[in-house]
């Protein structure tokens, strides 16, 4: 065999190596982003009925299948108390979603995390799989990534290992979550037709009292 030929299959091999099987549920926490009071909405976004249902819990059911503990991100404890998870304030307030993140990061018991914002309802349990397949020991963030060439930061994969950099974010006054992951190791999944859980709507996001009612 070619020496080149030996050289990539070894690459590969190593590669290979670096890719767990599937996580388990308890070496996963989910964290959702409930937030706070929302401008648009008129009151905190969990809480606004969609199809007869809080927004918050489209979110917790997509993560209770493949996460051990679950992590409510929300600076209204009171609004969240009747479900039977830990509810969290922002460690610091007003920096938008980095914050309830850089927060329940700290609080995570485990290394790997998925986080999910509240007001995305369509997101499945098949895309929450496909993401923690994905997952692998050389990434810090994994996220989807759709039409037009959109990274997916609020529905994603996040390692504990993070901490530092959002510490340094927040100590510099650079709120951009983008930004945040595209300065670490990131890995983005295509989400197109050619998957079979695939919806136009996946990565709808509902913000005023009428996006609840024409999606």
């Amino acid at each position: 065999m070619h020496t080149d030929n030996i050289f990539l299959l070894s690459v590969k091999y190593l590669k290979l190596l670096h890719l767990p099987a599937m996580l388990k549920p308890h070496e996963i926490t989910g964290i959702v982003l409930a937030g706070g009071k929302s401008s648009r909405m008129g009151k905190d976004k969990g809480t606004c009925s969609f199809k007869n249902k809080p927004l918050v819990e489209y979110a917790i059911e997509a993560l209770k299948p493949f996460c051990g503990e679950i992590l409510l991100s929300a600076n209204n404890i009171d609004a969240y108390n009747k479900y039977s998870y830990e509810v969290i304030p922002d460690e610091i307030s007003s920096i938008g979603p980095l914050g309830g993140m850089f927060t329940c990061l700290k609080k995570s018991k485990t290394r790997h995390n998925i986080i999910l914002s509240c007001d995305t309802p369509f997101i499945t349990e098949e895309l929450i799989k496909h993401i923690i397949e994905n997952i692998d020991s050389e990434n810090k963030v994994v996220a989807p990534l759709h039409q037009p060439n959109f990274i997916e930061p609020l529905c994603a994969y996040y390692s504990k290992d993070l901490i530092p950099v959002f510490e340094k974010c927040i100590k510099n006054k650079d709120y951009k979550l983008l930004k945040l992951i595209k300065s670490v190791d990131l890995k983005t999944l295509k989400i197109d037709s050619s998957l079979d859980f695939f919806n136009p709507k996946l990565f709808n996001n509902l913000n005023t009292p009428e996006d609840l009612l024409k999606c």
